[in-house]
């Protein structure tokens, strides 16, 4: 007699049989369409897929339906009750802790278990609940404020409320979308109804370098229920993608130079015969050797393409080199290694591809540019670009790593030749192996200065590792060598920067965009330099900071916001008030770092946006093509629509991302949409009010135009005000266009002798974010593990639109910097992948939060939406080196090859001590 399987699934019976062998996940999402449980890892490591299963907190991606008769289970979609959220839902919206979303459900589930069972949590029992809860986004301190106070909430049986009274420019703006996050509401791509579709499992190079003899697919195609196996032959347009220099193939065919190439594509009706046929493809190959250090790529007899392994060499020089060295009266000297790390967005790629109503080959998917992936789209597939629609849904986290495509390509493929729905959905480890990296780097920096502490010269070679192929490699470097010097005044310079090609996995786009590398090396140099000098840091900083009328060392002239001393103020200020603390077995130490980064594309690039404004329905509707990958730029398009339209936040609606109904706004990078968007909808809006009055006086007697009024909702004409209900009753559906473009910027002139030769009216970027950041650390004096205790910060962000959202972009910037500085690191070699999973990647939990007090600098950036700049990528540029600089106060060792890891810190005193001996 068979056995009867039964589990209880908020409040609701369910039973089975035929999914025994399924995980608790596969059967929510699968069978029971409950979407709001995350597939993050697929090995309990990230924490996505949390839920409570009798009573306790539980990774669904691991738990088998085996083991699970008569259990009583309960998924974020059971958290609310009779459409009240519960007060850690509330909390987390009030407090910002929703950002990009994937992560939330699984959150407040180990929240919800451990309020269930503690409402007075400790730090301890917190980061013991939330150890294995990964966010990428928010540094985990809203996430801490919001279990504190909905455990105080459900002591005091206190209802708490969404803070939705706060409309204002600068407010605490929450979050429209933060209601569907909280809730789980299926949104992502992976979540996209996939009946009657196909799934998509490419196949990848088992070698790193190797040329491809032979592609067999004839095993594969027996399958049952393999509907086609596609290759590069099946591919009507061109086989490459890049966003710059385009030499990355879709298929593979003549040779893989990394372990993530993609050489086919199964199509299959279901994902277990779409498996098992992927691994029947046969491909003949003649391994050839694989150069995975970049120290030996540049010379090396084995060329990864014709053309040889550089892909980018340059040089910059400004004033006499040579001059200034013979000025300078103290010269440090150093090299500096970081490694590659992984962006660790937790939203893993994806692409659901179909044809629409219109019959366009639609694609939905995670990106940070719709028409970007569009474009590349129609390219790969020879189509009119008209003919092919891009959806970004919710984006589970980008930082850069969104750029380009992954399987959207192979996706569209799949649909353009079978005619049917496709779904191509990454793991975990094809996420590590495949997407993006940032770059590793070498750099060799010789710092001159005179006795007062001005610098005179500085000479650098930076070396930079882009992997397998370009992707945004050549500007990466770029960016290296133009922020080599960092926020600083000097005159004589010299920097060369190289990119080469490895069989590492591509680097390209990442927070910071080749600004984070160079600010370590620049601001570790610094700090030698005041420790020769004896020189208090902040001053020797201030001396040389970059103000209003200096020219940086890519010779354009700052003429606005320049918040660099400013910063340095706040946090010495902060600095000096701070008591270090005395902790047994630890020392303390305390190091600052100061950075600065472009916003905008820049050099001579288009750096423009649209927006579309509706007045429908007496509600303001917002369409616009920036990306929200959680840092909230969804949110500061509708602040600015409401300030503008005069209406309460709550009348205004968004449509994003969507090729047939939005304009173009460029990619969501460099810090970049607050400033363009924000322009294109006041424009929009202005527009919009502009057809409005337009209309009102074609059929009333008043005609002076300046006598309309928007505000609080309504019209008003001489005191006679028409609420924006009746008014579309009058006026109809409307709509108003603006199109913004930036600040006219040029492209860096390779033949360019030296770069004071260059006129005052030379710009390469639009504006630049600059701050400063003291972090104190605590190291056990055994085990050589550094914590951070706190961190202080204060950053230029030109005029603040909405505190929430400039509050997460600076805590979740800072944790990442402690990432890149102490844990994080991505390392591939001949044996294939080592960091193969979230853990090995070395990505900061909860248990690493720390305190950070920061101040916000309003300093106006010309043309900026009443002076705003971005804010995203700054936030970590002066992390990782005030951390290493700490460590240094500390103890008295530099690393210089981060991670700063335990073993390396030990083997560093070791020296020390040795020396000391001597």
């Amino acid at each position: 007699m068979e056995k009867n399987y039964s589990i209880t699934i908020n409040d609701k019976e369910y039973h089975y049989l035929s999914t025994l062998d399924k995980s608790l996940l596969s059967y929510l999402r699968e069978d029971l369409n409950l979407m709001g449980s995350k597939n993050g890892c697929g090995n309990g490591q990230c924490g996505a897929c949390t839920v409570i299963v009798n009573g306790k907190a539980k990774k669904s991606c691991i738990l088998k339906m085996s083991k699970l008769n008569g259990s009583v289970v309960q998924t974020i979609e059971g958290v609310a009750t009779n459409g009240k959220l519960h007060p850690i839902q509330v909390a987390f919206i009030n407090c910002g802790a929703v950002q990009c979303g994937f992560c939330t459900p699984g959150l407040i589930m180990s929240c919800k278990a451990l309020l269930d069972d503690n409402l007075n949590p400790t730090r301890e029992d917190i980061n013991k609940a939330l150890g294995s809860n990964i966010c990428r986004c928010t540094g985990y301190n809203p996430i801490l404020e919001a279990i504190d106070i909905a455990a105080k909430a459900l002591r005091d049986n206190v209802e708490l409320k969404l803070n939705l009274d706060k409309s204002g420019l600068s407010e605490e703006v929450i979050r429209k979308d933060g209601i569907s996050k909280v809730l789980g509401k299926p949104i992502f791509s992976e979540d996209l109804p996939i009946k009657n579709s196909l799934y998509g499992e490419l196949v990848l190079s088992k070698y790193a370098h190797a040329n491809i003899l032979s592609i067999d697919t004839s095993e594969a195609e027996k399958i049952d229920k393999v509907v086609r196996v596609l290759t590069y032959k099946d591919l009507p347009g061109e086989n490459l993608i890049g966003i710059i220099s385009k030499k990355q193939p879709v298929f593979a065919f003549e040779k893989v130079r990394f372990l993530g190439d993609p050489i086919a594509l199964v199509l299959a009706e279901d994902k277990k015969a779409a498996i098992e046929a992927s691994k029947l493809v046969k491909i003949e190959y003649e391994e050839l050797t694989p150069i995975f250090d970049m120290r030996e790529s540049e010379n090396s007899e084995i060329k990864l393409f014709d053309d040889g392994n550089v892909l980018k060499k340059l040089s910059i020089t400004k004033g006499d080199i040579d001059k200034g060295f013979d000025q300078s009266d103290v010269i440090v000297e150093d090299t500096i290694t970081v490694p590659p790390i992984e962006h660790a967005y937790l939203e893993p790629d994806s692409a659901y591809a179909y044809y629409d109503e219109n019959n366009l080959l639609t694609v939905s998917t995670q990106s940070q540019s719709s028409f970007e992936f569009r474009e590349a789209i129609a390219k790969n597939l020879n189509l009119e670009v008209e003919s092919v629609r891009v959806i970004t849904n919710a984006t589970g986290g980008a930082f850069g790593g969104r750029e380009e495509p992954t399987v959207q390509v192979h996706a569209a493929l799949g649909t353009y030749i079978t005619k049917k729905p496709v779904h191509l959905v990454m793991d975990r480890y094809d996420v590590l192996l495949r997407t993006i990296k940032r770059h590793g780097e070498i750099l060799h920096y010789k710092v001159g200065a005179k006795s007062n502490g001005k610098i005179t010269a500085l000479k650098a070679n930076i070396l930079a590792d882009t992997g397998a192929y370009p992707s945004a490699g050549e500007a990466v470097i770029l960016r290296s060598v133009l922020f080599s010097s960092g926020p600083y005044k000097i005159d004589n310079a010299f920097v060369e920067g190289t990119a080469v090609y490895t069989n590492s996995v591509p680097a390209g786009a990442m927070r910071g965009f080749g600004s984070n590398q160079p600010a370590i090396a620049s601001e570790i140099l610094m700090d030698e330099l005041a420790k020769k000098l004896n020189m208090d840091p902040f001053e020797l900083r201030r001396l040389n900071a970059l103000d209003e009328g200096s020219k940086t060392i890519g010779g354009q002239i700052l003429t606005n916001s320049v918040g660099l001393k400013s910063s340095l103020d706040i946090v010495q200020k902060m600095v000096k008030s701070y008591k270090k603390p005395v902790i047994e077995g630890k020392t303390i130490g305390i190091g600052i770092a100061s950075g600065m980064k472009n916003v905008g594309l820049g050099s001579g690039m288009n750096d423009s946006a649209g927006v579309i404004a509706e007045f429908i329905d007496g509600h303001l509707l917002l369409k616009i093509a920036s990306v929200d990958s959680g840092q909230g730029s969804d949110t500061v398009a509708r602040q600015i629509g409401a300030k503008e339209f005069g209406c309460n936040l709550n009348n205004v609606d968004i449509i994003a991302n969507d090729t047939l109904l939005t304009l173009d706004s460029g990619v969501t990078t460099a810090s970049r949409q607050t400033y363009v968007t924000g322009n294109a909808t006041i424009l929009a809006v202005d527009n919009l009010k502009k057809e409005i009055i337009k209309q009102l006086i074609e059929n009333s007697s008043c005609k002076d135009s300046d006598l309309f009024k928007f505000a609080n909702n309504s019209l008003c004409v001489n005191d006679q005000c028409i609420e924006f209900t009746k008014l579309y009753e009058i006026v109809g559906h409307l709509r108003g266009v603006g199109k913004f473009s930036s600040l006219k910027t040029v492209p860096l002139q390779s033949k360019t002798d030296n770069l004071d030769n260059l006129s005052d009216e030379f710009r390469l970027h639009f504006a630049y974010d600059f701050g400063t950041q003291a972090a104190v650390v605590a190291i056990n004096n055994e085990s050589g593990k550094v914590e951070v205790l706190k961190v202080f910060a204060a950053h230029d962000v030109g005029k603040q639109i909405n505190r929430l959202g400039v509050k997460g972009q600076i805590e979740g910037g800072i944790l990442m910097g402690i990432g890149y500085a102490l844990t994080e690191e991505f390392i591939i070699n001949e044996k294939g992948l080592v960091t193969n999973s979230i853990k090995k990647i070395g990505v900061p939990t909860i248990k690493d939060a720390t305190e950070i007090e920061f101040e916000v600098i309003e300093n106006y950036a010309q043309e900026g939406p009443y002076g705003a700049k971005g804010i995203g990528e700054i936030t970590m540029v002066p992390t990782t080196p005030a951390v290493i600089n700490a460590i240094y106060d500390a103890l008295g060792i530099r690393i210089n090859n981060l991670p700063a890891k335990p073993n390396k810190i030990l083997t560093e005193l070791k020296k020390l001590n040795i020396k000391e001996k001597k």
